[in-house]
């Protein structure tokens, strides 16, 4: 019994749980463990362990097209996860259910209000803050650069020159397209809605601003470039984001548009030559949709000292040093303003344009309003565009559809 106790006594001195002790386990399931931020998650909380002897995070990856379904469902099954990582635009409906775990007491007593991006701000649902932003969307338009130097493609700069672009761009042998000159998501997810906006708001519209829905006609206007572009073959019909990028990324399309995340794909999808030619620009539009990308949350209903621990981990990487380290780790910008260091810069070319991206949106992807029912209206608009492009029916019906649908079920007219 002495050697046991003295034993116990020791590992407290160094800082080691003590025999026999049980360890605590946190949830943490996220969507990005296959893409470039997979290192960053895994170098975390391997540091958080090791800070907090007898705590292990579970950190798993969980599908992106149903990460969303999945912690609905275990939100409503009384089973969240510890540690809450999530798209941001869902936040508002997380927390209009009240599942979500207010931050401000202990977010209060730190800096990450004054040091945060702005977009923070759009975390706060009725006066209390849901989440921490982990990263701003910015999004760049990926082109092949050797397929538009053959074709004699300058890189555009305008939603004109984008549409001829993108035609010049595909090429069709025997009936057979060779490849895609502008690989679309127009799938029925919340990023074929996304899709919808990069053009919508690329012309200087809303969805939704100060209560009120955009016209059926401007709408329409936006559907019918998206209809002209699928029908002149630039884009297989359908395409959700994993297709699309295989397309762009095994030299199949010559363009596509993405996040700052993408060029982590360049190792893990890209084919020789489109590892050496792909290239990124600014967006070809006017304006840019912008907003938070991705948040870090906490439930309501876990016990007070699980959230203690939850927080010590949103904390951490909400740290200066991780904040860097996201930045130089994942060649994506950081919450954390002024965090990307010279060495992230050099070691991520395109991580300058994509800060500089994430900060100049002057249009939101979110309908302003009513960010809490941004999966109603997401799956309204990217059903009826879905729909339209399978040849269903022509723009003004899906833009007549889509109206009466937000008018019906959201701001119920």
């Amino acid at each position: 019994m002495k050697i046991l106790r003295n034993l116990a006594a020791a590992c407290l001195l160094l800082g080691a749980a003590p025999v026999g002790a049980q360890t605590t386990t946190l949830d943490f399931p996220t969507y990005q463990l296959q893409e470039s931020f997979g290192p960053w998650w895994q170098a975390l909380t391997a540091e958080f362990e090791k800070q907090n002897p007898g705590v292990k995070i579970n950190l798993t990856d969980a599908p992106s097209n149903d990460h969303h379904r999945l912690l609905t469902t275990r939100f409503a099954a009384g089973n969240p996860p510890d540690i809450v990582h999530m798209t941001a635009r869902f936040v508002w409906g997380y927390g209009a259910e009240g599942v979500l775990e207010p931050l401000d007491r202990w977010m209060d007593k730190t800096d990450i209000r004054k040091s945060w991006v702005p977009n923070q701000a759009a975390m706060t649902v009725d006066g209390k803050t849901l989440g921490l932003v982990m990263l701003n969307y910015g999004f760049g338009l990926f082109y092949n650069e050797p397929m538009l130097k053959a074709a004699g493609v300058a890189v555009p700069t305008t939603e004109a020159e984008l549409i001829a672009a993108a035609k010049n761009l595909t090429k069709v042998k025997d009936g057979r397209t060779e490849h895609y000159g502008f690989a679309m998501n127009t799938s029925t997810s919340s990023w074929g809605y996304m899709y919808f906006m990069h053009f919508h708001a690329g012309r200087d519209r809303e969805l939704i601003k100060d209560g009120k829905l955009d016209s059926q006609d401007e709408i329409a206007r936006t559907l019918e470039t998206i209809d002209g572009l699928i029908k002149a073959g630039v884009s297989p019909k359908g395409l959700d984001n994993t297709p699309m990028r295989r397309l762009f990324w095994g030299g199949q399309a010559a363009m596509y548009i993405d996040g700052s995340w993408a060029p982590g794909y360049a190792d893990a999808m890209a084919t020789a030559d489109v590892k050496d030619g792909w290239r990124v620009a600014r967006l070809p539009f006017a304006n840019m949709a912008g907003g938070p990308s991705n948040a870090l949350a906490m439930p309501k209903d876990i016990a007070p000292e699980r959230k203690e621990l939850v927080w010590k981990f949103i904390q951490l990487a909400a740290s200066p040093e991780w904040q860097q380290k996201y930045a130089e780790i994942t060649g994506n910008p950081p919450g954390r303003v002024g965090m990307v260091t010279d060495a992230a810069k050099a070691k991520w070319p395109t991580l300058a344009m994509f800060d500089a991206a994430a900060s100049a949106p002057s249009r939101s992807h979110l309908p302003i309003g009513y960010e809490s029912e941004f999966t109603k209206i997401s799956d309204i608009v990217a059903n009826e565009m879905s729909a339209m492009v399978t040849g269903k029916y022509g723009s003004a019906e899906a833009a007549k559809r889509i109206v009466d649908g937000i008018n019906r079920d959201v701001i119920r007219k």
